[in-house]
């Protein structure tokens, strides 16, 4: 898992965003930000923002998959946040297989690590999944 700044993570995604004050305050916003980066993978990919109380992004971090899952690294994810003194994550990762709905694996791994970064004081404040154009939000599905 790679942690990185927005200018970065911006220029490697070929993101286009105006200024470094780069806000994340709805799943609208995230989904906008993510959508174009995670759409054409061929294998899953997570990605987690990295929030200040303001919803302003810190940074990113990056973690790649095979075909058919990644890992979500919670020990890797808590410390990268707590480094970078966020106060919330999100996080977004593509299914290549187009299906958009979680798996048990997804469900049950978003949990863990909302429980986990909750004892921290970070909030998770959603958790995207990316599939043939279309985006689910576990925080919408009432899963987190």
């Amino acid at each position: 898992m790679d942690l990185f700044g927005v200018e970065t993570w911006q220029e490697d995604a070929m993101v286009d965003v105006a200024d470094a004050d780069l806000k994340i305050l709805t799943a609208r916003d995230a989904a906008d930000l993510f959508a174009p980066i995670l759409a054409n993978c061929a294998s899953e990919k997570l990605i987690v923002a990295h929030l200040d109380g303001e919803g302003r992004v810190l940074g990113f971090s990056e973690t790649a998959g095979m075909e058919d899952r990644v890992d979500l690294p919670i020990r890797d994810i808590v410390r990268d946040a707590l480094s970078v003194e966020a106060h919330a994550i999100i996080l977004a990762h593509n299914h290549p297989s187009g299906d958009p709905r979680p798996s048990a694996r997804d469900k049950d791994s978003t949990r863990r690590l909302a429980e986990v970064a909750s004892a921290i004081g970070v909030a998770l404040r959603d958790h995207l999944i990316f599939a043939d154009g279309g985006c689910r939000s576990l925080r919408a599905m009432g899963l987190i």
